[in-house]
């Protein structure tokens, strides 16, 4: 991240960057949200962190889970390291206490303890197949049934009959293959490399398996615990349906994703608006954003989505429905902007029926895709499509003209949950003695966007979020906090991945705020006043072109030399006196709005 080397790892101008550096910068760039860098971070780390659980606990495959509740716990709390060198010492006490917590529930197995730990009764009274995990549930199942009844406290044991009753229900969700590779792994204590032997598979390709069936696995236990009944079965009719989209034309297709495809959601309605419009009336085409701790990229999606989306359409004249939520105990994107949704449990019940009920009303859903085609990280999406049978739904990619395919199961762990689709208020009065309402309220609509450019331009904190290690400047003051970042100087190089996408969406979306201004349907000095502010706007995209030409929206190997970090400084100044000509321009237009002339 930063100034990057050829395998794409940061390193600093004057050579390379010792590992105490490398991992503070990483820790630095994963308190700011930066999945990519908490990745790397870990990646060089899991095998001491498994270590340190393996030597208090002795037990390998706990450890693995102490592990994973470390990082995660780690991930989300992050922000609270307050000495980005103590990382390792840090991690060490969340796997520390993650292990103790664990032995302090009864051991190292508790809930979890192998079935080979039970072993053969004595007595061989029960006819049991002990290679078979069903014979051996039913077992166990009888046997605390029995010890319920004679036990003098047989509270633990109806504890343990419900436990056997529950892995028994749950374990019928799991395919055939998968059902045995998990025997394999948890009951007869196969390696990975002896089962990969045993299938003709590769070793990678088990520890898939295995780790599709533990998700599965929680799945459908938290599908018991509440009492849900699975949707396929013999009475439940599967479906399928894919809508045709609008053809959307590389030339209307715009790179800020939430816009792009609200244009293409209601071309497909049969409501073709101009991408300018939807660009100028949303307000995007004014916003801009960065990172205060360097030129990241997230600074584009902080904003009030669920809001966003409900006022701009209800403008536009449609209403909303939305899903919206974040998984418990996942390293969540985009933090600082999906803080406030409500924490949703990962089950299809609560989601797939959704999307197919838009669908089948022929109804794109806007879905906010974690699995976008690189170079991008996460995007907006259109769900178009779904098949039961293949458990799968279609989805557009910015990047994918063709589209592309989801999992049912990719859909439930996306750790953001954000699904939207629109239906129209009411049909718009095409009668003749409506016109003049219908220019005042296009009118009213664009003092409204004017407000607004001028309103945004000078706050310089538009959207804060309740975590308090993000933080972001917007407007105006957006420009300075990015020339600072260029001109930082090596020792804490920008964001290179990141500030190729700014330049790249905002060199475009000023180039619509040019465009929208001139179709604003003012007259006399405000006109003449908005048009030198759309003047303005184009010399401001221009400059900001030539800075998305230097650093383009590409995940580079090159460095980026302090020469061409000046030389984007310089761009941006030349793009924020145009943009403050604008808002100065803006400013006097609404003064002759008020007076009427």
């Amino acid at each position: 991240m930063g100034i990057y080397g050829i395998n794409g790892t940061a390193v600093l101008p004057g050579g390379g960057e010792t590992e105490t550096d490398r991992r503070r910068r990483l820790v630095e760039q994963a308190q700011q949200g930066d999945t990519e860098a908490f990745g790397e971070l870990i990646e060089g780390h899991r095998s001491k962190a498994k270590g340190w659980a393996e030597q208090i606990t002795g037990d390998p495959h706990l450890a693995d889970d102490i592990v994973q509740d470390a990082l995660i716990r780690a991930f989300l709390h992050i922000g609270s390291l307050h000495d980005t060198s103590r990382f390792l010492p840090w991690l060490h006490k969340l796997v520390r206490n993650q292990a103790f917590m664990r032995l302090r529930r009864g051991g190292p197995y508790k809930r979890e303890k192998p079935f080979t730990s039970f072993g053969p009764p004595e007595g061989g009274a029960d006819q049991v197949d002990w290679g078979d995990l069903d014979s051996i549930l039913a077992h166990l199942t009888r046997s605390a049934a029995r010890d319920a009844i004679s036990d003098q406290d047989p509270a633990n044991h109806l504890i343990r009959k419900e436990l056997y009753e529950t892995i028994h229900s749950v374990l019928h969700c799991l395919t055939r293959k998968e059902r045995d590779i998990f025997e394999a792994y948890f009951f007869r204590q196969l390696s990975p490399d002896e089962i990969a032997v045993m299938y003709q598979m590769t070793t990678g390709s088990i520890y898939t398996y295995i780790h599709r069936a533990r998700q599965k696995l929680r799945q459908e236990q938290i599908r018991v615990s509440l009492g849900l009944q699975p949707e396929t079965g013999g009475n439940v009719m599967v479906r399928s349906k894919r809508l045709h989209l609008a053809p959307w034309p590389q030339q209307a297709a715009v790179k800020l994703t939430f816009i792009d495809r609200i244009g293409h959601m209601l071309a497909t309605a049969g409501d073709r608006r101009e991408t300018a419009e939807l660009m100028g009336v949303s307000g995007f085409a004014f916003r801009m954003q960065l990172s205060n701790r360097t030129t990241y990229a997230d600074g584009i999606y902080m904003f009030d989505w669920r809001e966003t989306l409900r006022t701009f359409m209800q403008t536009l004249g449609y209403e909303v429905t939305m899903l919206c939520g974040q998984l418990p105990h996942s390293p969540v994107p985009l933090l600082g902007a999906v803080e406030r949704f409500p924490v949703v449990l990962p089950i299809e019940e609560a989601l797939i029926p959704f999307i197919r009920k838009l669908l089948d009303a022929d109804k794109p859903v806007l879905y906010f895709d974690t699995s976008a085609t690189k170079p991008f990280v996460h995007e907006w999406s259109l769900i178009y499509g779904y098949d039961d049978e293949r458990r799968i739904v279609y989805l557009t990619d910015a990047l994918l003209p063709e589209g592309k395919t989801l999992s049912y199961e990719a859909v439930t762990e996306n750790p953001v949950r954000f699904l939207a689709a629109a239906g129209r208020l009411k049909e718009p009065d095409k009668l003749p003695s409506r016109w003049n309402e219908q220019k005042a309220a296009e009118q009213r609509i664009a003092e409204q966007a004017v407000r607004f450019a001028v309103e945004y331009a000078r706050n310089s904190r538009a959207y804060c979020p309740m975590t308090t290690y993000l933080s972001y400047t917007s407007g105006l003051a957006a420009y300075e906090r990015w020339i600072a970042h260029f001109r930082s100087g090596p020792g804490s190089p920008p964001n290179r991945y990141g500030a190729g996408q700014l330049a790249a969406v905002y060199a475009q979306t000023r180039a619509y705020a040019a465009e929208y201004l001139r179709s604003v349907p003012f007259n006399g000095e405000a006109m003449r006043f908005v048009l030198l502010a759309s003047d303005a706007y184009e010399q401001a995209s221009e400059a900001l072109g030539e800075l998305s030409s230097e650093v383009p929206f590409v995940r580079p190997a090159e460095m980026l030399s302090p020469a061409l970090c000046e030389q984007c400084a310089v761009l941006l100044e030349k793009a924020k006196a145009f943009e403050a000509a604008a808002i100065g321009y803006l400013e006097k237009a609404i003064k002759q709005l008020e007076k009427g002339t």
